[in-house]
């Protein structure tokens, strides 16, 4: 579904909201998810503290709250209240980054709002919604993988100033290889040691880019990516030194050069 809803495909889904009773039709939604609970995901998932907290989806409700059977009917817990709502947005938390629960909490204008309710339908006042959409807009519209050199198709003839397509290999840039590789190599450059949260705080927190030691240009359909072996975690700087040169520069190379300045 979160590629159905990618693509501007209308979805609509029922949601559980506890016993919230309050929700219309109309009312805006945000979907957190907290990495523990008796959900149907969670109970498919072993490394639940491990998984990634915060908001993943967005959208309208268009049917308010409604008694219905409760969703685990194992429990026999009997009834609960629903909402239907119309997603605008649905992150994959398996494959995508998510707007995470850390920055909710460190950030002063959301200081009101307790983020760690394991309640649902809470309702989010109107001065902490106003400013989350701002955060939500920007987090979901702002790629967090800028495209590495490598990926970029050749602009050979293409003018500054004018509109250009940019195509970029998708298959392998998944995020949870993005993860693993800068949950094994840490967020600091592989090659430099920058690191950006050391630097500028808060909003460098998980910035970096991720390079491919065999240029995906180099390798076939079939190729399925190691994080720890095939990728590292470099800054941009570095990152665009490594593709000064066809072939690219290697990292050992590139060491080599800030040796000599320093």
């Amino acid at each position: 579904m979160s590629k159905k809803v990618k693509e501007g495909i209308p979805s609509i889904i029922r949601w559980s909201c506890g016993n919230s009773r309050h929700i219309k039709s109309g009312d805006r939604i945000f979907m957190k998810r907290d990495g523990r609970g008796r959900s149907a995901v969670s109970r498919r998932l072993r490394r639940l503290w491990e998984d990634p907290r915060g908001i993943f989806a967005s959208g309208r409700v268009i049917t308010g709250s409604f008694e219905d059977e409760h969703w685990d009917k194992a429990a026999a817990l009997g009834i609960t209240m629903y909402v239907e709502v119309e997603l605008d947005t649905l992150l994959d938390p398996e494959s995508d980054d998510i707007l995470p629960r850390e920055l909710l909490k460190s950030d002063k204008r959301f200081s009101a709002m307790h983020w760690d309710s394991q309640r649902s339908g809470i309702q989010i006042p109107d001065e902490i919604a106003t400013e989350l959409e701002k955060v939500w807009a920007d987090f979901t519209t702002t790629s967090r993988d800028t495209p590495s050199p490598e990926e970029v198709a050749d602009t050979t003839g293409v003018y500054e100033g004018a509109l250009r397509k940019i195509s970029v290999n998708v298959y392998e840039r998944s995020r949870k290889a993005r993860r693993m590789c800068i949950k094994h190599y840490g967020e600091h450059c592989y090659v430099c040691g920058f690191d950006f949260f050391a630097k500028y705080g808060e909003i460098g927190k998980g910035f970096i880019h991720i390079h491919h030691l065999t240029p995906l240009s180099e390798v076939g359909e079939e190729y399925k990516v190691d994080p720890v072996k095939d990728l590292r975690p470099i800054c941009p700087n570095c990152h665009a030194i490594i593709h000064r040169r066809q072939p690219a520069y290697s990292i050992e190379e590139v060491r080599a050069f800030l040796r000599k300045t320093e």
